[in-house]
């Protein structure tokens, strides 16, 4: 049994430019590799998660399939596929298209304790299915849908917070590392006490 399974999924619309998918990407793969992140794992009942991410856009890629990390050098190799990544995406913002992408990923992933799906996003759904529905099919299987949010768009913030069932941190492109180290560091608080 693996303690988490965490799905990570970039945006990749159109409203992202390259410097600022390039940021995403390797902030997320540092976030992951992040020594005091990778303790906790390893403390975890199990000591170890897996992780899968893709990016979305108007569709939906994987970057990294399912993956076990339970230790450094695992976190380190996904790190780096999710840091160096190219994008194929540069469309519309199919918010809801992504959760369920992520809810049939988790159903054919790997056994795990926890579910946890975590969107990075700077705009709001204008496009495929309807993210609240969404996200109520995922809490229907016991997954919190989590968000990093840059707050490039008005009301964006909002948006996220009365969509998704977990928490959301805000962030801007400045301080977008330091966001998704924090989101990280939340999702695996609670794997010493196997919560």
């Amino acid at each position: 049994m693996i303690d988490l399974c965490l799905v990570l999924l970039l945006d990749a619309s159109g409203s992202i430019d390259s410097g600022e998918w390039d940021l995403q990407s390797k902030a997320t793969g540092d976030a992951l590799s992040n020594p005091a992140i990778v303790e906790r794992i390893t403390r975890g009942p199990n000591g170890r998660i897996a992780v899968t991410a893709m990016e979305w856009s108007k569709g939906v890629l994987v970057m990294l399939p399912w993956t076990e990390i339970a230790g450094m050098d695992d976190a380190k190799s996904a790190a780096l596929i999710i840091a160096t990544h190219k994008r194929h995406q540069s469309s519309s913002t199919a918010v809801g298209d992504a959760l369920l992408a992520a809810a049939a990923a988790l159903k054919a992933g790997p056994g795990c304790l926890r579910h946890v799906v975590d969107i990075s996003s700077d705009g709001t759904n204008n496009d495929g299915s309807d993210p609240i529905a969404a996200v109520a099919m995922l809490q229907g299987m016991d997954v919190i849908v989590n968000a990093v949010v840059i707050e490039d768009e008005k009301g964006v913030f909002d948006y996220y917070k009365n969509t998704v069932s977990g928490f959301v941190i805000p962030a801007s492109w400045e301080g977008y590392a330091q966001a998704i180290k924090a989101k990280l560091q939340l999702e695996v608080a609670d794997l010493e006490s196997g919560r």
